[in-house]
């Protein structure tokens, strides 16, 4: 394993504790710098040496040293995540700028994904600013920003009308980061992004009905969804074009 991959999987851990604070405090609209971080059950301040990546948590068996009370698996999944995911855009690409871009564009994909799970939102503070810097990071790229900008308009376009369509089955929040995948992944793969994600959705829909877990009007979050056709895109967007091309094609 190259020294490159092994710095990012480092990284990946690192970045992954910041997440976990952004997912427990922008739903909250509150700083992610300050106060410093505490036990959500006892409110006892962590130490340095509980706050580690990975191994505090694992050498706490998942508890609070305080307390005693148990460390949501969460904290060390969006670590174990995050690493992967900076592990594997290096692999990839190569440290450089593509590796980069797409560094920050899984950092705010995990944080959506995990804030939609646990509290039924996306916040603003991930979506909008998170668009921004995409269509900046992107007009650095070989393609400059002309496929960003389209990329923003038809992610976000398309979940704005099935949001008018539906009535309501569609969330803001959910538009907004269509638009933030757009402006990262860029056209056409966006439509790689939307086909994957409205297939799995369809699925898991399917299944949780049929598994008696939902009820029909039951809402479920669609951001892990629209999270999980953004990675596919970004690594394989061109095979799922591909694919899509050759199911839809007249035979």
């Amino acid at each position: 394993m190259s020294l490159p991959v092994v710095l990012a999987g480092i990284a990946g851990l690192c970045v992954g504790s910041f997440l976990n604070v952004c997912i427990h405090r922008l739903p909250l609209r509150t700083s992610v710098i300050f106060p410093p971080s505490r036990c959500p059950a006892c409110g006892t301040v962590l130490r340095a040496i509980d706050l580690v990546p990975l191994l505090s948590y694992l050498r706490l068996r998942g508890q609070c040293r305080s307390c005693g009370k148990g460390i949501a698996l969460r904290y060390p999944m969006v670590e174990l995540a995050t690493a992967a995911g900076f592990v594997a855009v290096v692999a990839r690409w190569g440290p450089g700028l593509a590796a980069f871009q797409a560094a920050v564009f899984l950092s705010l994909l995990i944080v959506a994904c995990f804030t939609d799970l646990e509290t039924g939102i996306i916040p603003n503070r991930v979506t909008i600013p998170g668009t921004i810097v995409g269509l900046a990071l992107m007009a650095f790229g070989p393609a400059g920003p002309v496929p960003a900008v389209l990329g923003m308009v038809a992610g976000g376009g398309a979940l704005l009308l099935l949001a008018l369509v539906s009535g309501g089955g569609m969330g803001g929040g959910d538009v907004k980061l269509g638009a933030l995948m757009g402006a990262f992944l860029g056209w056409p793969d966006i439509g790689a992004a939307l086909a994957v994600a409205f297939l799995a959705g369809g699925v898991a829909g399917i299944v949780l009905l049929a598994a008696r877990r939902k009820r029909r009007r039951d809402p479920i979050p669609f951001g892990p969804f629209l999270v999980a056709g953004a990675v596919a895109a970004l690594f394989w967007s061109a095979s799922i074009l591909g694919w899509y091309g050759r199911f839809l094609r007249p035979s």
